[in-house]
């Protein structure tokens, strides 16, 4: 995903730096229509790498409730020897 948007924002500033009207890469669209496709675009990217940062950091806190969380802290003490409060 982070390749794609570098690609787009290229791409972005490429368009933006034409001296033509019409870009003939594109089919001769207007230029300023081909900006806001690209902006869109990068939009859509960037809401999607968002996505997929919240449901990562989700996925990490989300396997554990404080009970389980002390459970596991008194477990991994236990099987140590070690006393679980001072």
């Amino acid at each position: 995903m982070n390749d794609e948007l570098l690609q787009l924002e290229a791409e972005l500033k490429k368009v933006e730096s034409s001296n033509l009207e019409y870009l003939p890469e594109y089919g001769y669209s207007r230029k300023e229509e081909i900006i806001q496709l690209i902006k869109e675009d990068i939009s859509d990217v960037k809401k999607e790498i968002n996505k997929r940062l919240k449901l990562y950091s989700s996925g990490i806190s989300s396997g554990y409730t404080e009970k389980s969380l002390e459970e596991e802290r008194t477990n991994l003490c236990l099987m140590q020897g070690l006393a679980r409060y001072c």
